[in-house]
């Protein structure tokens, strides 16, 4: 049995760390020709970053970065890539997954970061 408890947290390290160091962005684009207080909204954005970080996410990342810092940097060179030469964020939210693999996640633990917001013309 304990064999194969050792296995599977194996597994599910190795596999923490494959999906580590992944982002996206997602982008809506119908206003239904709706202007902003800002000016014309381009896009709205969503991005986030998935991590690996250190002690219950809040120490230093181990693979990949899903800090705050980084997820914003990516979040304005996305508007930038969409011709925005303003940005108005909406939400940011910092999730660690501390919870999903003890004890092992209490030390190396998963972190999901999202930034949303407007590119503005």
């Amino acid at each position: 049995m304990n064999k194969k408890l050792m296995a599977i947290a194996s597994v599910l390290i190795c596999a923490m760390f494959l999906v580590s160091g992944c982002g996206s962005t997602d982008k809506g684009t119908n206003f239904n020709d709706l202007p902003s207080p800002d000016g014309k909204v381009i896009a709205h954005l969503s991005t986030s970053n998935v991590a690996l970080h250190l002690l219950f996410g809040s120490s230093s990342p181990l693979a990949g970065d899903a800090t705050l810092e980084k997820t914003v940097a990516d979040f304005t060179a996305a508007a930038k890539a969409e011709g925005a030469s303003k940005v108005r964020i909406v939400q940011s939210k910092k999730t660690a997954l501390w919870y999903i693999f003890p004890p092992v996640s209490f030390f190396v633990t998963p972190v999901i970061t999202n930034v949303a917001g407007d590119a503005v013309a």
